[in-house]
This record gives C-alpha cells, sequence and structure tokens, in this order.
C-alpha cells in the first residue's frame, strides 16, 4: 500500500476520476440521498480554488495494485486555530476494515507532527457510518456534534418562506460586495456566530474586519464562487444586527451550502434568523432557479436554529460529529497498534 501526495499540478485527468469515482461510492453509503460530487467539483476542490477553506491544505491518496483505495485531507488554520490539523479520511467502500484507515493516519502523522500542531480535529464524521467505530479505536474523543439538514427546492412549500420582517428593521441584499456604508457592523455582525454551541469543541472564532471581508469578496469572485448575503438591518441605529450567507461553487452548480447564519445578541427575539433566511430563499429561487438543494449543518444542541430550518422546509438528514485527539497521544496510539 502507497500512500502519496497529491499533486493537482501534475495530476492526470484519469486520478480526477477515480477520485471522484471512490468518492461517489462512499457517498452513497455513507451519505445515502446525498448527490455526489460531479468530476468539475472535485478537480475545484483540488485545485485550491476553494476560497472558503480554513488554510493551506495537502491531499493524499492511498493505492495498491488495484489502484486508488482511499483519500484524505489535512488543513492547516493559518489565521485562527493554528494550533490545530484538521484532517478528513475516506476509505474505499470495499476495502474498510483491512487497516487502511489506521496506515493512512500513520502515514500522515510525519505531516502532522512537522506541523507543529498539538491538536488533531477529524472532521465531518458521519453518525452510523464506520468512520465512528474508527475514530474512537484511534483514541479521538466526540467534542461537537451536528444535525445535517436539506431543503429541496422542487418540493418544499414555498409559503414557508412568507415571513414578515420583523418591526423596526429592514433587509438588504447583496451577492459580491458588501455597501461600504453596512460593512463596519456587518464585520461586527459576523461575529455574532461565536455565540452559537460549540460543546466540547475549542474554536476561535473568525476575527472579521472590513479588509478581511474585502479579501474574502476578492478570493469569492477570484474563484468564481456564488456567495450570496441577506442580512436584517436596524433602522433606529442603521447598524447590521443579523446576516445570513450561502454559497454556490461553480463545478456544483444545482448545490448551495449555508454557511453562517447569526444574529447579534442585542437583536435576538425578534424573529430575525427566521426572517433572513426565508428572504435569502426567496431570492435564491427567483435568482439561481437551477439550484436543486441546500443544505446545513447546525450543532445538535442549536434546537432554535435546527427548529427555524424546520420552519422554512429543510429536513433532517443525518447526524455528524468532529473528533478530536492530541498529536502526541495519536502519534502513541500508532506506535502502540504497530508494535
Amino acid at each position: 500500500m502507497q500512500f502519496i501526495p497529491f499533486d493537482p499540478s501534475t495530476a492526470s485527468g484519469a486520478d480526477y476520476e477515480a477520485i471522484t469515482e471512490m468518492r461517489a461510492r462512499v457517498q452513497v453509503l455513507d451519505r445515502p440521498g446525498t448527490p455526489p460530487l460531479p468530476l468539475a467539483a472535485t478537480v475545484e476542490l483540488l485545485s485550491g480554488q476553494d476560497a472558503m477553506s480554513f488554510g493551506p491544505r495537502t491531499f493524499w491518496t492511498a493505492r495498491d495494485a488495484e489502484g486508488l483505495t482511499g483519500f484524505a485531507v489535512v488543513s492547516l488554520p493559518d489565521r485562527e486555530n493554528t494550533d490545530m490539523a484538521l484532517v478528513f479520511i475516506e476509505v474505499d467502500v470495499d476495502r474498510r476494515r483491512q487497516g487502511i484507515g489506521t496506515a493512512f493516519l500513520r502515514a500522515l502523522l510525519p505531516a502532522l507532527q512537522t506541523s507543529g500542531r498539538p491538536r488533531v480535529l477529524a472532521l465531518f464524521v458521519v453518525g452510523g457510518s464506520a468512520g465512528e467505530p474508527f475514530a474512537e479505536a484511534m483514541g479521538l474523543a466526540c467534542t461537537i456534534r451536528g444535525v445535517s439538514q436539506t431543503l429541496e427546492t422542487a418540493s418544499v412549500d414555498r409559503a414557508l418562506w412568507d415571513v414578515p420582517t420583523p418591526d423596526g428593521y429592514r433587509l438588504h441584499a447583496w451577492d459580491e460586495a458588501a455597501p461600504e456604508e453596512l460593512i463596519a457592523s456587518y464585520a461586527e455582525a459576523r461575529k455574532a456566530i461565536d455565540d452559537s454551541p460549540t460543546q466540547d469543541l475549542v474554536w476561535e472564532g473568525t476575527a472579521w474586519t472590513p479588509q478581511r471581508i474585502r479579501d474574502d469578496e476578492a478570493a469569492v469572485i477570484a474563484a468564481g464562487q456564488y456567495v450570496p448575503v441577506v442580512v436584517a438591518v436596524h433602522e433606529a441605529t442603521g447598524e447590521v444586527a443579523g446576516i445570513t450567507e450561502l454559497i454556490i461553487r461553480p463545478g456544483e452548480p444545482d448545490q448551495a451550502r449555508q454557511m453562517d447564519t447569526a444574529v447579534r445578541e442585542e437583536h435576538r427575539g425578534h424573529g430575525l434568523g427566521r426572517a433572513i433566511k426565508a428572504e435569502m430563499m426567496r431570492r435564491l429561487t427567483a435568482s439561481r432557479p437551477e439550484v436543486a438543494r441546500v443544505t446545513t449543518q447546525t450543532a445538535s444542541d442549536n434546537t432554535y436554529m435546527i427548529g427555524v430550518n424546520h420552519s422554512l422546509g429543510y429536513t433532517d438528514v443525518r447526524t455528524l460529529a468532529h473528533y478530536e485527539i492530541a498529536t502526541e497521544a495519536l502519534v502513541a496510539r500508532l506506535r502502540h497498534s504497530a508494535a
């Protein structure tokens, strides 16, 4: 078994196709009902064109004489959470329980240790999948559980989006650049997501500033991504009170993913979250009728937002979790398992 860094600059079309096909098989088993990534989305992911990534990423493949058996991503956040290495591993469905996942993790260890990150976080482990017992066998502890929800635009009752704007507020929307007169309070409103439940996960929120927002907007445009934003503005002060945003990547034009939704503490209790998300859906389906599905992930104890999503037509599809371990504890565990 070989574990090889994936270099997008030298990869062939066949390499991208093999990863796309393997991940599609994994998707059918672990995430039934969710369409697999098309080839264009795989190319987009691996070519580094994702403006919403946490930081520098490396990609890895596992191969044997029969071909591709696994795929992994290692992300090293470079602005917040710089004590973490984020790891995501998938093993082909017919090659599980053969020690490939353990061997893959062992092959990634030098990169994890070299990074100097004292914490390793395994991302998006699907509830009920083989990933849960694997993470626990490796000594990782679950730090946060969440619910994945989906809204199907063809079948949803769109009357659910007929939500009035609360008194004292107005809604504003854009899809490229925040208006200059709102950007300072928009940056402050974005920090309100830091109040959302994180359970046992220690996670440093993004230090939003007007300049950082402008930098992100430029990166999104350069990547060809579409990120619509809806905000609630408090009429008495002119400040942004709540925000919601989606992302649509060019490789998946029929899929939208919910990014942050947040309401500043002093403006909570008025139904702003539901109002801005309903406005987002009205605008999205009018401007991008090709979007068939919107997905979101919410911490399992954030019952308010889960309820808001239900009220707009989202349904629960699965649970997800992040698992964590100290890097040195993982080293010791893998050393022991190899003995």
